[in-house]
């Protein structure tokens, strides 16, 4: 049965920015998750499906740990959730989900008890550093390259044409 006063506490703080207070460590003072992490591995990829139907959480999050060519990236990356959150954190996130994006993918889908301790337990398992971001020199370097190819084509292009012109009086 949903809780609204909890669901909208989760959501507001889900959404503040920092919501993490620094030197707090949520996950110190979480219960510690008794569900087995293999089997939140499984529903987490999606190897073994939600009772309920619900789509497995790789479809949309990405991890750290399962690479870039198995992460999705519409949800954020869960890497840092259970630091973030801490077990019950996260088990009443995936009880009464608040968030607008994943309400119509788990609306009459519920995440079932047992499901969600071993989903708190693979992402406290799997807590690690988040994703490498991409520095402010990659756009750099992405436009010098583009710069670097362009000039080549067009000095390619002149040199081709010259040679094009003084070639096309001659007879084979």
């Amino acid at each position: 049965m949903p809780h609204p006063a909890r669901s909208l506490l989760l959501c507001a703080l889900a959404a503040w920015p920092g919501a993490a207070t620094p030197g707090a460590d949520p996950a110190a003072t979480a219960a510690v998750p008794t569900g087995d992490a293999r089997r939140g591995e499984a529903l987490y990829v999606g190897s073994a499906r939600l009772a309920a139907g619900g789509a497995p959480c790789l479809a949309c999050h990405g991890i750290a740990g399962h690479g870039l060519s198995r992460a999705a990236s519409f949800g954020p990356d869960l890497s840092q959730a259970y630091a973030r959150y801490g077990a019950d954190g996260l088990d009443g996130l995936l009880e009464d989900v608040v968030f607008p994006t994943m309400q119509p993918v788990y609306r009459g889908h519920p995440v079932a008890k047992e499901e969600r301790a071993d989903l708190v337990a693979f992402l406290g398992a799997s807590a690690g550093p988040g994703p490498a971001r991409l520095g402010p020199g990659f756009a750099a370097g992405v436009a010098a390259a583009m710069g670097l190819f362009l000039a080549a084509v067009v000095l390619v292009g002149r040199r081709g044409r010259g040679r094009r012109a003084r070639g096309a009086g001659r007879t084979p």
